[in-house]
C-alpha cells in the first residue's frame, strides 16, 4: 500500500500531503492498519474534495484503468464479499463468501459508516454480484474454483426451482423472498 501511495497525485488523493509521513500505523495488538485523518482513513477522499469523495487509490486505479485489487488493503477491496476459510482437523480448508457486516469487526464496527453492507440498496444493481464482482471472487476463490462455480450460479438462475440462498433483503424482511441470494 505504501508504494501505491507514493503514485498517488494530489489530483486523486486529498490527504497526498500528510500521507508523506506514513500511510499506516501498528496498533498494540501488533495489526497493521491505515492511519486515520479527520476520524477516517488517510485515503478516503471527503465529499469536499475536487474528485467527490471516495478511496483514493479506487481513484486512481480508475485513472491508469488497473486493478484496485493490489492497490488496497484486503478487507476493503473485498467489501460488501468476505472471505473466510475454516481449516478442518484433517486439513481441509472449507472457504465461505459472505457479506461483511458489524459483527465480524467486534466492538470497533459500531464505528463505521455501513453502507456498503447494511443498506438495501447495496444489494441492489442491474448486474448479479456473480458478473459485477468477478475479479474480486477470482482474487477471493481463485481462477479455477470460480470457473467451476460460476456455471452452477447461472443455471441455478434459468431453473425452475434455484436453491435458496439467504440474502440481507430476506432476513431482514425488506423483501419477502428473493432467490440466489449474495452470489446472483
Amino acid at each position: 500500500m505504501e508504494k501505491a501511495a507514493k503514485r498517488l497525485t494530489a489530483d486523486q488523493w486529498q490527504f497526498k500531503s500528510k500521507g508523506r509521513q506514513g500511510t499506516t500505523r501498528v496498533k498494540k495488538n501488533g495489526e497493521i492498519v491505515t492511519r486515520l485523518v479527520q476520524d477516517a482513513c488517510i485515503f478516503l477522499n471527503r465529499p469536499d474534495f475536487h474528485r467527490g469523495p471516495g478511496c483514493a487509490l479506487h481513484v486512481m486505479a480508475i485513472d491508469n484503468e488497473e486493478s484496485y485489487i493490489p492497490l488496497k488493503p484486503e478487507v476493503c477491496w473485498q467489501l460488501p464479499l468476505r472471505r473466510d476459510d475454516e481449516v478442518e482437523d484433517d486439513g481441509h480448508v472449507i472457504t465461505r463468501i459472505s457479506q461483511w457486516n458489524r459483527s465480524h469487526w467486534g466492538a470497533g464496527g459500531a464505528d463505521f459508516h455501513w453502507w456498503c453492507t447494511e443498506d438495501p440498496n447495496a444489494f441492489v444493481g442491474k448486474d448479479r454480484v456473480v458478473d459485477s464482482m468477478s475479479e474480486e471472487l477470482v482474487a477471493m476463490v481463485g481462477q479455477h474454483v470460480y470457473d467451476q462455480l460460476r456455471p452452477t450460479w447461472t443455471s441455478a438462475q434459468h431453473s425452475p426451482r434455484a436453491p435458496d440462498f439467504p440474502t440481507p433483503l430476506c432476513e431482514s424482511g425488506l423483501n419477502s423472498r428473493r432467490r440466489g441470494g449474495p452470489l446472483h
